[in-house]
């Protein structure tokens, strides 16, 4: 708890009137001012154990570098607020203050609101929102009171794609791939079944990787599935999530997300649907995200950006085929974060986070 200064020295100024000058007048404002802040001591120590905040999990991204972030705080005590404040401070993946903000405000008794912050960072990716510390205020700001708290909500600041360009081979475009009934998403039950097919007998010529099991099994016979449409996921988007080893990291991870959102996008753009896919450091396992329309991107990025980067190098091919060794495709890129783009194993393009928009404008990529 802590004391004006400025009324501190007015407190003393006037004792020292009332014993140089024998002053009652002066004696008489120095017992106000003692009874005023015992008053004040009382209302802080009231309301500190009041005063409550509804604090969100997340804020609500509105464009590519904003975030607006709603809060709700709450008096239901007897005694009116005279002063709040609280600083929100915004932390970018390595922890380090990227913006703060001064939010003061006063509640009377029994009274709730709301308030409503935006954020803004030139980088994409996930933030952190964070309030150290809750300042409570007396009448008059006599006195202070802080209370330690540990609030933390999260602030994504998603990609805007570029439109870079693609060519799409006739190889690609005609290729049907095997091993699509082994897509799983741990995140919607239905991925696996949102394209129709049509079952019919086995005829020689027929690849196995067609054949629906467990029909066969029940039908006791070799059923063959053929999709009604020709969509498949003939190219395979790798996103390496190793931790970047550069001094700005929280830059290059902006431009590595802004870079696999741009390829994605353009893959949209000329029809051609894929998976992207990434290694969860958490649930030790690959997740497979099909894009087939800007929605299935938009739900692909909101979980690229909660990905955890790791440390150590990973073979994505090779765990990936060990994985799902069914799999066909036509075409595999893998993006790392050091921005360098592979397709197979030719190197593409190798960039950096300046120059990345440029240089993959300037690349020919034929899938």
């Amino acid at each position: 708890m802590m004391i004006n200064p400025f009324f501190l020295l007015v407190f003393f100024v006037l004792l020292y009137l009332a014993v140089l000058y024998e002053s009652n007048a002066a004696l008489a404002l120095c017992l106000l001012f003692v009874l005023w802040f015992l008053g004040s001591i009382l209302q802080l120590l009231y309301n500190i154990q009041k005063v409550r905040m509804d604090f969100p999990p997340s804020a609500n991204s509105s464009k590519e570098n904003q975030a607006v972030f709603t809060l709700t705080v709450k008096n239901p005590g007897l005694l009116p607020v005279s002063g709040i404040k609280l600083r929100l401070i915004l932390l970018d993946q390595n922890g380090h203050k990227a913006e703060s903000k001064i939010l003061s405000l006063s509640l009377g008794p029994r009274c709730r609101r709301k308030y409503s912050l935006t954020f803004s960072s030139p980088y994409c990716g996930r933030f952190q929102i964070y309030i150290k510390k809750m300042r409570i205020y007396s009448f008059f700001s006599l006195a202070r009171i802080s209370r330690r708290t540990d609030y933390l909500g999260e602030a994504l600041f998603f990609p805007e794609p570029s439109l870079i360009p693609l060519r799409l081979s006739e190889q690609t475009r005609y290729f049907s791939p095997e091993g699509e009934d082994t897509l799983e998403n741990p995140f919607l039950s239905s991925v696996s079944g949102s394209f129709q097919d049509d079952v019919r007998s086995y005829h020689p010529g027929d690849r196995l990787g067609l054949v629906h099991w467990k029909l066969s099994a029940r039908a006791d016979e070799l059923l063959i599935r053929s999709p009604v449409t020709g969509e498949g996921f003939s190219i395979l988007l790798f996103l390496d999530l190793k931790a970047p080893v550069q001094i700005n990291s929280v830059k290059q991870i902006s431009s590595f997300f802004q870079c696999a959102a741009s390829l994605s996008f353009s893959m949209l753009e000329i029809k051609c649907s894929h998976l992207m896919i990434w290694f969860d450091q958490k649930a030790q396992c690959f997740q497979r995200l099909p894009i087939r329309n800007e929605e299935d991107l938009t739900f692909a990025l909101y979980f690229l950006l909660h990905g955890k980067f790791y440390q150590e190098s990973r073979d994505l091919y090779a765990l990936y085929s060990q994985e799902y060794p069914t799999d066909t495709w036509a075409s595999r890129l893998l993006l790392d974060t050091r921005l360098e783009l592979w397709q197979e194993d030719i190197k593409l393009l190798s960039t950096d986070a300046v120059n990345w928009k440029e240089d993959l404008a300037l690349t020919e990529i034929t899938l």
